[in-house]
């Protein structure tokens, strides 16, 4: 275990040397200073039950792209806190003004015409159709007709799925849950997103007994902060900085060094008691 973790850190840590040397000048727009340099410190919702991505980790909230959008705003020197609610919540707080943003959140049209999205995605993740593993015949469009399939209250999967009635969906809480249903047979697929299975299997082997498998793909999204339209100058501010951020995580490396940490914490620490990975920024020297 010593070895594999010095081995990640040595990998990080050239990721980041290789890149760093191109790294673009933090900016030093108006704006910058209107938004981020006046200790205004901005609240914005993370969904809790979306982990490893973003959710509740034995009850603090962690994830891939929590550290992402953290280490973006890090970048350009905006101060930003988090409050973890329920997926459902968290967006409707945004659509009706009480929060300034929410993710991970597609960029659906349904979601465009509520609102406001930056243009550099936190990243892009996969959908797959999970079923019990006794199932032989492979996946058709017939099974949208006769299948029975568990998701998630409140998540978007693609229009042409949320929209077909004629699919028989049910809805619970989590997707823990989802997966479960179909290793008891009591639903004949889940959809999930494809990192959300990895470790949920992995972490709950004994709840999720035969662990299901993926036999089609349904499609990829890139996932954003949803902002607040009815806050527009503050969320249009916000989101052109985060997307400044991205473009300076992506560009010096931070990205790279913080996606390969959580890819081999799925690998090999999702299933033991190894505390899943965290982006802090390095202090500032006085």
């Amino acid at each position: 275990m010593a070895g594999r973790k010095l081995r990640l850190q040595l990998s990080v840590l050239l990721t980041v040397l290789a890149a760093v040397c191109f790294s673009p000048l933090r900016p030093a727009a108006a704006e910058t200073r209107l938004i981020c340099d006046r200790g205004t410190v901005h609240e914005i919702a993370a969904e809790d039950g979306f982990f490893p991505y973003t959710g509740l980790f034995q009850g603090e909230l962690r994830g891939f792209s929590l550290d992402i959008v953290t280490a973006a705003f890090d970048a350009v020197g905006c101060k930003v806190r988090f409050t973890a609610m329920p997926y459902a919540r968290c967006v409707r707080d945004v659509e009706v003004g009480r929060r300034i943003g929410c993710f991970n959140t597609t960029n659906s049209e349904a979601n465009q015409r509520k609102f406001l999205f930056h243009e550099e995605p936190l990243f892009r993740g996969r959908i797959l159709i999970y079923a019990h593993p006794d199932r032989r015949e492979a996946f058709t469009g017939e099974d949208f007709r006769t299948g029975t399939f568990s998701i998630v209250r409140g998540f978007t999967y693609t229009d042409s799925f949320d929209r077909n009635a004629d699919i028989d969906k049910i809805a619970v809480e989590s997707d823990l849950q989802t997966l479960a249903m179909v290793a008891r047979k009591r639903a004949d697929f889940a959809v999930v997103y494809e990192k959300v299975a990895q470790f949920q299997i992995a972490r709950n082997k004994a709840r999720i007994d035969p662990a299901p498998v993926p036999i089609h793909s349904l499609t990829e999204f890139d996932l954003f902060i949803s902002f607040s339209k009815v806050q527009f100058g503050r969320s249009k501010a916000l989101a052109r900085m985060l997307d400044r951020g991205l473009k300076e995580i992506r560009a010096n490396g931070t990205y790279a060094a913080i996606e390969i940490s959580w890819a081999e914490w799925l690998e090999h620490g999702a299933a033991s008691l190894e505390s899943p990975p965290h982006w802090q920024p390095i202090p500032a020297r006085d």
